[in-house]
């Protein structure tokens, strides 16, 4: 039986086996298109579906623009990360309007001001902006740094919204000790 469907001649052999690979081309041709048709037919599906669902749910629960739909956020920690519902501190805007006072012992420390206020971009950790925020709560010389206790620098801490810790490992307090004693024997001289 299968002499009958094999030719005897070589030339038919050849257009036999061209004859069924351009059959089996386009039968692969075929298949590929409509299994790629039937992939992006159910996904079309799926997406029809969802709009569906999603304008039925806009069309039963419209959107009134009478109500103030804006998100409003309340800030809940500083930027030292420490919490602010439970804070003694006042808000930003008072603590430099002059609620440091009430919170820092100037009788303990010491007042300044700008006409007798010490460089104290000279300390390590303190740059223009801290100095400015030292100013803005009544820190301006090397003698109130030099008289810092504890409970002060946590307040600082707080009302310049400096990093925890971070006056007493730049050593503040020493620096500023070190810069008011050569201020001093300059004075001296």
């Amino acid at each position: 039986m299968i002499e009958s469907i094999v030719p005897s001649n070589p030339n038919d052999l050849l257009l036999l086996i061209f004859v069924l690979t351009m059959v089996g081309f386009i039968l692969g041709i075929g298949l590929g298109r409509s299994m790629k048709n039937n992939k992006y037919k159910a996904e079309l599906d799926r997406c029809q579906l969802e709009k569906l669902r999603l304008s039925s749910h806009i069309n039963n629960n419209p959107i009134s623009f009478n109500e103030d739909n804006t998100i409003k956020a309340i800030q809940t920690r500083g930027r030292s990360g420490i919490s602010l519902e439970d804070k003694t501190l006042t808000p930003r805007k008072s603590k430099i309007t002059g609620s440091a006072p009430s919170l820092l012992d100037f009788n303990y420390l010491g007042y300044g001001d700008e006409k007798t206020k010490d460089d104290l971009k000279k300390i390590d950790g303190i740059g223009p902006f801290i100095e400015n925020k030292l100013n803005s709560i009544g820190i301006y010389t090397f003698s109130q740094l030099s008289k810092l206790r504890e409970s002060d620098i946590n307040t600082i801490t707080e009302l310049i919204e400096f990093f925890p810790g971070r006056i007493k490992r730049d050593q503040w307090k020493q620096k500023a000790e070190k810069l008011l004693e050569q201020k001093s024997k300059s004075q001296e001289d």
